[in-house]
């Protein structure tokens, strides 16, 4: 290493601990709590998407693992498993991450004609927290299933 390469590395060292950037800082940055995120966006979400139906814990099947080691792209299946008929088809299905910023992670329509409704995503999830899927049925009715799911840090910051 020559002297001036030295000199040249410690001044800007030493600006950067001027600024409050050094390690110091780096360290309280990094052990800082993430902001508190509340669930009230997901639930003004899942009360729309109601529209003041009654909203019935059964008919829908929402798989996802108990453990996101990769939360940039956690795998997520959604599926009525009731019959489909003419009078009942499901319509819509939306995914909602409660705690990450934008809790509305997807949405799918579908027609009588689409024949089932099985959808698979790979979400990107801030953090361990519920997940919830909401069904439309042609017929008035709204089928929610929910899992909570654990997530491995890194996942997609604030």
């Amino acid at each position: 290493m020559r002297r001036r390469d030295l000199l040249a590395g410690a001044a800007a060292l030493g600006g950067l601990a001027a600024a409050g950037l050094g390690p110091a800082a780096a360290q309280a940055q990094s052990t800082t709590a993430m902001p508190q995120i509340d669930s009230a966006e997901a639930d003004r979400l899942a009360a729309e998407f109601a529209a003041g139906a009654e909203v019935l814990s059964q008919g829908l099947a929402l798989d996802l693992p108990a453990l996101g080691d990769n939360p940039a792209a956690v795998p997520v299946r959604v599926h009525v498993t009731e019959p489909i008929t003419d009078a009942s088809w499901c319509s819509e299905i939306i995914v909602i991450a409660d705690l990450n910023p934008g809790p509305l992670a997807c949405r799918f329509r579908f027609t009588a004609a689409t024949g089932s409704a099985d959808v698979t995503v790979r979400l990107r999830l801030i953090r361990s927290m519920p997940v919830r899927a909401y069904a439309r049925m042609e017929d008035g009715r709204v089928l929610m299933a929910r899992r909570d799911i654990t997530v491995a840090p890194g996942g997609c910051g604030l």
